[in-house]
């Protein structure tokens, strides 16, 4: 399908369109001659005057040459054959009803005709476009990658149109963007760079068409700017492709993230499997370290050398509670953190978390608040005691001995709320949203761990959340922060 044309009539054009009704009627005139002179009758001639006019809508342009053309053959029929001849003249008036017939079959054979040649030539363009629109959409079908969908979608265009065809890719995260341009001989591709600024200017001389996937403008096609002005049957071919294109493309980019995605799934699982392994290693040297620290804790002498057993024994206790939450960290992203729950007394659950932080942090008082009712919650009480600790340990690295930790239950209607506060260096205002967000806080001035791993918090919040709690946190007025988290009684 070549380039479509805009039709302008011209002078030079009426003038063959009127050359061609004449020549027609000429012809029709002297075959009515010929027919009179053999002996036919008036009737046969005027079926050749209506012949005529069905010629003259066959090969001449436009409704208007039709009508012309039945009235000069009505008017050559009245000249040359009813009598008197070669006036206008009529002695029978019954030719006034025959003049008036013949016209008006003239103008309906010529309506009727005009009608079913525009017909065909639409039904003739609709299948040409359909055919256009069925190659292309063929030949988008078969593309791999991004590149190969432009690529044939530029040269499906520029034969389509016979004109130059420049695709921009539209990256803004970048300062200057990628051009590709195919010229009208359909060769070779050029590629270029464009500045982001000169973008508009770029494109005002090309009518443009941007491709739009998932709200992001990735490219934009840009042809001869006289395309604008098409007929709507072409416009409708030529949005039709975009479409096809539009479709192509986005095919290709949920296809790239599918692929992308598939990749970080992989990446997560080998991170997660080799996490785990090297915790599940570390286990039992970080015993074995453990309890030697603290036999030598409690039979070496020398200050000195109770001070070096002291700093393994605290340090070997933090990496067990390291590989703790590690381990806790990849059954949670991989889903096989379970809950097994069931009735506890809140009291041994306050108790047991206080008892093992208290293992290692000995010098730090923890003052509890408690009803004096026994309150049974269901709960699987490993995971909650768990909770506790990383909060009591969050406490216990931004206070001093002197400094308070409050345990804190109190019993709603429906709710059983857990709080720890302390009095020390409280949160940034800027990391309360982020606090509960894995690594997020790796950087930050108070962490949920000892040298800044900032995961022990978020733990605490997907095991709340399975249990149907939600875990908050909040700075005192007094100084400090304070954690506090919900189970349902």
């Amino acid at each position: 399908m070549v380039k479509q044309e805009k039709y302008y009539p011209n002078f030079k054009y009426i003038c063959r369109q009127i050359i061609v009704v004449m020549l027609l009627t000429l012809l029709a005139t002297l075959l009515s001659f010929l027919i009179k002179h053999l002996g036919f009758n008036e009737v046969n001639i005027v079926i050749v005057y209506i012949l005529s006019v069905l010629l003259a809508s066959r090969y001449t342009r436009g409704f208007i040459y039709g009508i012309f053309t039945s009235f000069i053959a009505t008017l050559s029929f009245n000249f040359f054959f009813t009598e008197p001849v070669y006036t206008f003249t009529v002695y029978d008036k019954s030719y006034i009803f025959t003049f008036i017939i013949m016209l008006l079959a003239s103008l309906f054979s010529s309506t009727l005709t005009s009608n079913l040649i525009n017909a065909k030539e639409r039904a003739n363009a609709q299948e040409k476009q359909a055919q256009t629109l069925y190659g292309i959409t063929s030949s988008l079908a078969k593309t791999r990658g991004i590149k190969d969908v432009i690529a044939v979608s530029m040269r499906c265009l520029s034969s389509l149109y016979e004109c130059e065809v420049i695709c921009v890719m539209t990256d803004e995260n970048k300062k200057k963007l990628d051009t590709i341009k195919l010229l009208e001989s359909g060769e070779d591709f050029i590629y270029g760079e464009l500045e982001l600024d000169q973008l508009d200017h770029f494109l005002a001389p090309y009518y443009s068409t941007p491709i739009i996937i998932q709200d992001n403008r990735v490219c934009i096609f840009c042809l001869l700017n006289d395309l604008a002005d098409i007929n709507q049957e072409s416009r409708y071919l030529l949005e039709s492709i975009y479409m096809q294109i539009n479709i192509a493309m986005e095919r290709e980019y949920l296809a790239k993230e599918k692929e992308t995605a598939k990749i970080e799934t992989i990446q997560e699982r080998f991170k997660n499997n080799l996490l785990r392994a090297i915790s599940h290693d570390l286990r039992t040297p970080l015993a074995v370290i453990t309890g030697a620290s603290e036999m030598l804790l409690h039979s070496l002498d020398k200050p000195e050398d109770i001070n070096v057993a002291a700093e393994i024994y605290e340090d070997s206790i933090w990496l067990t509670r390291l590989v703790e939450n590690i381990l806790s960290l990849t059954r949670i992203q991989e889903g096989r953190l379970n809950i097994v729950t069931q009735l506890e007394a809140v009291e041994e659950i306050i108790a047991e978390s206080i008892r093992r932080v208290h293992k290692y942090s000995p010098n730090h008082k923890i003052s509890v608040t408690i009803p004096d009712d026994v309150i049974f919650v269901d709960m699987d009480s490993k995971l909650i005691v768990q909770v506790l600790i990383n909060l009591l340990d969050n406490a216990v690295k931004h206070t001093g001995p002197e400094d308070e930790i409050n345990v804190n239950v109190t019993l709603g209607s429906d709710k059983v709320w857990f709080e720890v506060s302390d009095n020390g260096t409280g949160i940034d205002e800027n990391d309360l949203k982020r606090l509960f967000n894995i690594f997020d806080l790796a950087d930050s001035q108070r962490t949920d761990a000892k040298r800044g791993i900032g995961f022990g918090l978020a733990i605490c919040k997907a095991i709340v959340n399975m249990h149907g709690g939600e875990i908050y946190a909040d700075n005192n007025n007094t100084g400090g922060a304070t954690f506090s988290f919900f189970l349902n009684r």
